[in-house]
């Protein structure tokens, strides 16, 4: 399983957007692409717009899932590995902990802006009230991915998602391509 593992941190590291996975409290579901940003405990963060469907849903449900995938894949052949899904809580950032945070995430937004100089971000649009954006954090609980082995009881099923424990390799792979 350390290949799934290598495999999983790279696609965590070469995307820039997620599906956020929402619902409101009395259970309607809502998905949207947002482009994310981690921190070294392979925490998900996001900016969005206080009155975004998603960003209300998690003031009124703070569990949400997420799914990263490589979107490169050719569609009907089978990729070792085609992405990674979490679960867990979100959590709306004071303005007291994002002097902590802020760093952390512009290093990630360098690094990827180096890494990929063709996906830099656009400059930032400056009108409007920025008192409504907010920054969010995902905390994950559990993180899976496709095991391309597939059932290891059943022959013949190929899908089977299996639990990953990434905090150590994500960890030293954040440290080496963000210092």
């Amino acid at each position: 399983m350390g290949d799934l593992r290598d495999d999983v941190v790279r696609i965590l590291f070469e995307s820039s957007f997620m599906t956020l996975a929402t619902a409101d409290d009395a259970g309607a579901p809502w998905a949207t692409p947002v482009e994310f940003s981690c921190d070294e405990e392979l925490r998900f963060y996001w900016t969005s717009h206080v009155d975004a469907r998603h960003s209300r849903n998690v003031r009124g449900n703070a569990r949400a899932a997420l799914s990263i995938y490589d979107s490169t894949q050719t569609p009907g052949v089978r990729a070792e590995v085609q992405g990674v899904y979490a679960e867990g809580s979100v959590e709306e950032l004071r303005e007291e902990d994002l002097a902590a945070v802020l760093p952390r995430l512009r290093r990630w937004i360098e690094w990827r802006e180096a890494s990929h100089p063709q996906r830099s971000r656009a400059a930032a649009d400056s009108s409007g009230d920025a008192t409504a954006w907010r920054q969010y954090r995902l905390t994950p609980e559990k993180l899976y991915a496709l095991d391309p082995a597939g059932h290891p009881d059943i022959p013949g099923v190929r899908v089977w998602k299996v639990e990953l424990d990434l905090a150590e390799r994500f960890a030293r792979a954040y440290r080496s391509r963000l210092t």
